[in-house]
């Protein structure tokens, strides 16, 4: 799903890491809290982004191409976002600097140079980026679940094994290159989500970004900043495959469980029993009247959303009323609602 020409194709977006031979086990033990100062720049950079990103489609829309001060800011927020999320997955123990550009840091985006865009698969974007969007979802949400197993391994031995490295970049990989395309740094399609089978041909990237808030500067180069690392090309051993997999399908099922236990709890919500019912038409009954009804009936339940209604009978001195009861807010998952008696 590439646009413009043949050698966009190859417009992807890749991913160095250096990892270090051993992990300071403090930093790893207190990797949350340290990582928690990034995690608010971050969180105040992507509200930019988003401005950004908006901007830039509807500006690729008219030029067929992203603007160029758009293309820079996302690149130095893609690289600052990558290094932020590289250490607090453990792939690296180097503190990430407070930098828009950071060259030596231990973890880097390698962006394509910037290409023509189809108008048609700009507008269309985010349709087309929907799959690998959960893809990339499941992938995130597999590792966050069993993170903890992941950090006690590095916590306990200071240092993360091989497998456990190249599922995580893999991981740390998708999710940058699936941003890139549905945001327009890239016209390429996701690719090479289960490792490389080659490098990827030599040519133009763009290190960080020319200039960005921070500070600091960026450019174009082939030539030694883009020296291969461990993940350059990516090659998967049959353990690292293996445990992505695990990933993808633990990722899966942690997100359909999610879903199920949404509908379980609307479910529980909703259930309004009959005698719930009629216990509260015959207070209210006694409230408006002055005296307690010998019998109530409702219907088995009703359902918990505003505006739901529902006619209970109300039997006193031999005599039937009808008894109207209408949900009319609903306040930490539990429904209220009033009852009108037709005396």
């Amino acid at each position: 799903m590439s646009e413009g020409s043949p050698t966009s194709r190859e417009a992807l977006v890749e991913l160095d890491v250096f990892p270090p031979e051993q992990h300071r086990r403090w930093t790893v033990l207190l990797r949350l809290l340290l990582a928690i100062p990034q995690l608010i720049v971050l969180w105040f950079l992507s509200v930019a982004a988003f401005v950004v990103i908006v901007c830039g489609w509807f500006a690729a829309l008219v030029l067929g191409r992203l603007p160029e001060w758009c293309g820079e800011f996302l690149r130095g927020y893609y690289g600052y976002t990558v290094r932020v999320h590289g250490y607090v997955m453990l792939l690296v123990d180097d503190y990430p600097p407070f930098a828009w550009h950071a060259p030596d840091y231990p973890i880097r985006l390698l962006f394509p140079a910037p290409t023509p865009l189809n108008r048609l698969a700009v507008l269309f974007r985010l349709i087309l980026a929907f799959p690998i969007l959960v893809l990339s979802g499941w992938f995130t949400t597999g590792w966050g679940i069993i993170s903890f197993i992941l950090w006690l391994i590095v916590l306990i031995t200071g240092r993360m094994p091989h497998a456990i490295f190249e599922a995580t970049s893999a991981v740390l990989r998708t999710e940058m290159r699936v941003s890139a395309y549905a945001y327009l740094l890239t016209p390429t399609y996701l690719k090479g989500v289960f490792g490389d089978r080659q490098a990827p041909p030599p040519g133009p990237v763009y290190i960080g970004s020319p200039s960005g808030p921070m500070g600091g500067a960026g450019r174009v180069t082939g030539g030694p900043e883009a020296a291969q690392s461990p993940t350059r090309p990516l090659v998967l051993s049959g353990g690292g495959r293996a445990l992505l997999i695990v990933m993808l399908i633990v990722g899966i099922l942690g997100s359909f469980g999610e879903t199920s236990m949404g509908w379980s709890d609307d479910d529980d919500r909703d259930a309004i029993s009959g005698s719930q019912l009629a216990r509260s038409v015959a207070i209210d009954f006694t409230d408006q009247t002055g005296h307690t009804p010998q019998h109530v009936h409702c219907p088995d339940s009703l359902d918990a959303d505003i505006g739901a209604t529902e006619v209970c009978t109300v039997t006193d001195n031999g005599m039937e009323f009808r008894a109207l009861v209408t949900v009319d807010a609903i306040t930490d998952g539990a429904a209220h609602f009033r009852t009108v008696i037709d005396h």
